[in-house]
């Protein structure tokens, strides 16, 4: 017993010795730049495993072991620090300013910029949390050089065109694949009713869309075969990798942010002469038919267009009627969200709730949002577990576009003249506005009696476990489910133009997607001097499941639009599925970080093409020096203190974007002699093949008096193998066609894209109080067609011609030679190829149709400041295009005094006093207009499509610490930001300036002008 005491007594006092012999620390971290907290910095004590993490006010508290004396300071984004140990320090960081250190985020790793041997560009998406887009895409818009982004339309929530490095592909897509944390995802449009620029409305409903982008810490876009190999058959278009936020160590905080505005037209969409102009014009007009037709004099002229006016434009008694105001509206919008982020040394976690309902600026159009997000880390001795989930619930609301009779873009802009009346004397809407183009339909009086409305969900959801084996050599195996639907109404009530020949009718579709992936992944990190190793092996899965049900229903006997009350209903339905299996490999190497190679194969085997093609096979080869460290590059090293030279080489691919295109199709249920039969659906081509990119890329990486970055890149990527769908000759028995007519898909084209890619970040001022970068990127890409079907040298379709040698959207019209000052009409170029190809005439049937304009711009790009001055934030970016043609498509307003005019809008630059006024006129900037006119598709009606826009702007003011603390907030921000705040184009461009992704330009919704109010709380 008296030994047993003595031994507890014993460990007693070494224990209380050794407790002794330590000492607590405390202190705080801050920045530099701001003077601000530094929250999560790591705080630990050199040569022992004692460490801590800072608070939210910079705080931390740590034992310090006898016979240490060193503090390491270590937080992303800032310069370590190593510090001697003292009560009460203050250890202030500095910013790494070091652009070339920035995080290339890969899917398949994350890399620091320096070793990094590809082309892709970060960005941060932090800065523009305040700009009230709800467009993912738009977000990245002016941020990184090659990357462009299209519209059809402005309506919330729509589908954008995204083009990396321009198009490489015909039939089998070109919108590049997304990975959201590693794991890639659905995208494009999941409107079930219609898609850019066809069915009941342009703008379709992009799957993008659902996700909070104030979820997302950043994304990065692969742009060469160094990186995007590794996604195969997937990947030729580039990469969008989104990294979501995760948790941190530290504090529980909570952040609430909320925001309100309003949101207006950002151009003046097709503007129309008004009532006055627009009556004087017309009488012109038949005052000219008079003269050059009818032989008259000219007081006998002005008496028949007297006698004839008011059948086209006689004056409403309550006045002219201004359709735009009417149709067109002021939307608003709110966003509520709330953060939780926090954690400890093993376990951390985010996860966020947020609320948006935003207006679209046309009748009817708007969205509603909720979306919550969870992300849950945590290690537990040689395991690490991640969990992840995203929910998604979206309700928007769609209007008609293009040139249906009830669309409000062109109702405004063409189909309604100022003479037209939407409302009665007893200011109730009028059933018959008095117009003949659309048969008097009413379009503020089918809003109420008509709807199109997307109810979406989605989730996506992921559970990943790593086990460390041995010295970093990780297994991880990764489960991923994602699941979107869509079920979307579009009705057309008995009282409506559309519905009334069916006494009402109510179409529905439920459209359902489910994804499911695996990823086995071995990886390998291990330095052994100067020599690093990365290495990885991978396993991957894809299992992709689709349906559609499509139900109808008319001839209601009442006002209840449901189904089951319809006198007749009708459905049909449909399943499809794909698979992808795939192997993969990655080996980067470097030495000293001086020397850098990197080495990728994939395989892929797709059930989209047949047994003896299904397997395709994509690798890259990549490799930098980093001259700034050669002894030969010391004189300069003051000046240009970092730089490397890149190289990458590499084939990736597109898969064929019809699902069962390698097989021929029957289907049951068609009719046949009254009877039910079976008819052919799909010509198929068994030896149809993978698309084939091969990428190659040279980069430079300078960085000059540690302040200013330039990043270059030459890139030529050619296409070959494209997959075309080719006519082929009548086929006995039914066939079912979307395009009209029979074709088979075929590897028979071939494209080819070019370009160069500058982006110049400069830390401009870097001071306690005052900070300012730059950043200023730009890209020049040439698009060709190298081969079209290996028969044809061209294919016309429309105003667009593909031909072998031009870019693939080339316009393909008449030559406009101005006025001819003796008849005042139109003239044109012959071009008919012999010495008479300049000369002119009036009758465009005796000229030749050739390359007038193309779509693809010289150079676009954007320019980003920052600055902040004290508790004073500002942000703006601009994105601009210079080179690129448009065409006004919309070929009813061309028509110099035709029927349309006469009964339709006119647009304002019909202007009277730059219109030839008789023979021998010379000056004379438009034709004559007169009643009766036809137009041509001629080269008059290329816009210029150069534009600057500020595209975003955010002003922020934050509360002091000092203030915020003594009311218990870690945070307090209000701010003002605004989107396409002002535009500068050509006075020649009638419409938005971001555009459908050919230029062909009808009635689309325009961007929004959108102004916001907000605030920011920490807790």
């Amino acid at each position: 017993m008296v030994k047993r005491f003595a031994m507890i007594l014993t460990g007693l006092i070494v224990s209380i010795g050794t407790a002794l012999a330590q000492s607590e620390i405390s202190g705080t971290v801050i920045s530099e730049d701001t003077g601000e907290p530094v929250v999560g910095a790591t705080v630990s004590v050199v040569g022992t495993k004692t460490g801590g993490v800072t608070d939210l006010y910079g705080q931390f508290k740590i034992f310090v072991p006898e016979g240490k004396k060193q503090l390491h300071v270590q937080f992303i984004g800032m310069q370590p620090q190593t510090v001697t140990a003292r009560q009460g320090i203050k250890i202030v960081l500095k910013n790494d300013t070091h652009a070339i250190d920035e995080v290339i985020v890969t899917g398949y790793g994350n890399f620091k910029k320096s070793s990094f041997t590809g082309a892709a560009s970060t960005a941060d998406l932090s800065k523009l949390e305040d700009v009230p887009m709800i467009s993912l895409e738009d977000k990245l818009a002016g941020s990184v050089p090659g990357l462009q982004i299209t519209n059809t339309s402005g309506a919330p929530g729509s589908v954008s065109s995204v083009r990396v490095r321009g198009m490489g592909s015909i039939n089998a897509g070109n919108n590049p694949l997304y990975v959201i944390d590693g794991t890639p995802v659905s995208s494009g449009n999941i409107n079930a009713f219609s898609g850019p620029g066809d069915g009941y409305n342009d703008s379709g409903t992009s799957l993008l869309s659902t996700i909070n982008s104030n979820d997302i810490e950043s994304i990065t876009v692969i742009k060469d075969a160094a990186a995007a190999s590794l996604y195969g058959s997937r990947a030729a278009n580039g990469v969008i990798v989104i990294t979501t936020k995760s948790g941190s160590r530290g504090k529980t905080h909570v952040d609430f942010r909320s925001d309100w505005g309003f949101s207006k037209s950002a151009v003046n969409y097709r503007p129309t002469l008004n009532g006055d102009d627009w009556r004087e014009l017309l009488y012109t007009g038949l005052k000219n038919y008079g003269l050059y037709q009818g032989g008259m004099s000219e007081e006998n002229a002005l008496a028949f267009a007297d006698r004839n006016i008011d059948q086209f434009a006689a004056k409403p008694a309550n006045g002219w009627t201004n359709w735009k105001d009417l149709l067109y509206q002021t939307g608003h919008h709110s966003n509520y969200q709330v953060a939780v982020n926090g954690g400890s040394e093993n376990t951390k976690f985010y996860s966020s709730l947020s609320y948006t309902n935003q207006d679209g600026i046309l009748l009817g159009q708007g969205l509603e949002r909720f979306t919550g997000n969870a992300n849950i880390t945590h290690t537990f001795g040689k395991f690490t577990l991640n969990l992840t989930t995203q929910f998604s619930k979206m309700n928007q609301r769609l209007a008609n576009e293009g040139a249906s009779f009830d669309g409000s873009v062109a109702n405004a802009a063409w189909m309604q003249t100022p003479a037209s009346v939407a409302f009665n004397e007893d200011g109730t809407l009028t059933g018959n506005t008095g117009s003949a183009l659309n048969r008097g339909v009413n379009p503020l009086y089918e809003t109420l009696h008509a709807y199109d409305k997307s109810d979406i969900i989605r989730t996506f959801n992921t559970i990943k476990l790593s086990y460390n084996i041995w010295d970093n050599l990780i297994l991880s195996e990764k489960i991923a489910y994602e699941y979107t639907s869509n079920e979307e109404d579009v009705l057309w009530d008995k009282y409506s133009n559309n519905g009334s020949g069916f006494n009402g009718l109510l179409q529905r579709q439920a459209v359902t997607n489910k994804q499911l992936n695996t990823q086995t992944q071995l990886s390998y990190i291990k330095s052994f001097g100067k020599h690093n190793v990365d290495a990885l092996v991978g396993f991957e899965t894809e299992q992709n499941n689709s349906a559609y049900n499509y139900l109808s229903g008319y001839d209601y006997p009442g006002d209840l639009y449901e189904l089951t009350n319809a006198g007749t209903t009708s459905a049909e339905s449909n399943k499809e599925e794909y698979k992808l299996v795939s192997l993969l490999g990655r080996v980067n190497y470097n030495y000293a970080n001086r020397y850098y190679a990197g080495l990728s194969y994939r395989t892929d085997g797709s059930s989209r093409l047949a047994h003896d093609n299904r397997w395709g096979s994509f690798w890259s080869i990549s490799g930098a020096w980093r001259f700034s460290d050669e002894k030969f590059f010391e004189p300069v090293k003051s000046i240009v203190t970092d730089g490397k030279l890149r190289l990458s080489f590499g084939v990736n691919g597109t898969q064929p974007s019809s699902l069962y295109g390698y097989m021929n199709l029957y289907k049951y249920g068609e009719a046949y002699n009254g009877s039910s039969g079976m008819g052919i659906v799909g010509i198929g081509n068994p030896e149809l093949r993978w698309e084939k990119n091969r990428a190659l890329n040279i980069g430079l990486d300078l960085t000059f008096i540690d302040r200013i970055n330039l990043t270059l890149d030459y890139y030529v990527r050619k296409t070959t193998d494209l997959i075309y769908n080719m006519p082929v000759s009548a086929i006995p028995g039914y066939y079912e066609g979307s395009e009209g007519y029979v074709t088979t898909p075929m590897n028979i084209g071939s494209l080819k894209n070019s370009g160069i890619e500058v982006t110049i970040t400069s830390n401009n001022i870097t001071t306690k109080d005052f900070t300012w970068t730059t950043s200023l990127n730009m890209a020049h890409n040439s698009n060709k067609l190298s081969k079209l079907n290996g028969e044809d040298n061209e294919v016309i379709s429309g105003l667009l011609i593909h031909r072998v040698g031009e870019p693939y959207y080339s316009y393909y019209a008449y030559e406009y030679a101005g006025v001819d000052p003796a008849t005042g009409k139109e003239q044109y170029f012959i071009n008919d190829g012999t010495e008479n190809a300049r000369k002119t005439t009036t009758n465009v049937a005796e000229a030749n149709k050739v390359i007038v304009g193309k779509h693809q711009p010289v150079i676009e790009g954007g320019l980003t400041n920052t600055l902040r001055y004290k508790f004073v934030d500002l942000g703006f970016t601009f994105t601009y295009s210079f080179g690129g043609d448009a065409y006004d498509y919309a070929t009813w307003l061309h028509q110099n005094g035709g029927s349309y005019n006469y009964n339709g809008a006119i647009p304002s630059y019909y202007k009277l006093g730059d219109m030839w006024t008789g023979p021998g006129d010379t000056t004379a900037k438009l034709p004559k207009f007169e009643y009766g006119s036809t137009g041509a598709l001629s080269s008059r009606w290329i816009m210029p499509a150069d534009y600057v826009r500020l595209k975003s702007l955010t002003l922020g003011i934050t509360a002091p610490r000092k203030y915020t603390d003594r009311i218990g907030l870690s945070k307090a921000r209000v701010f003002f930001s605004a989107s396409n705040l002002f535009t500068i184009k050509s006075k020649d461009l009638f419409v938005d300036p971001e555009m459908p992704i050919d230029g062909l330009c009808t009635f689309e919704t325009p961007q929004l002008k959108t102004f916001t109010f907000g605030i920011e709380l920490g807790f």
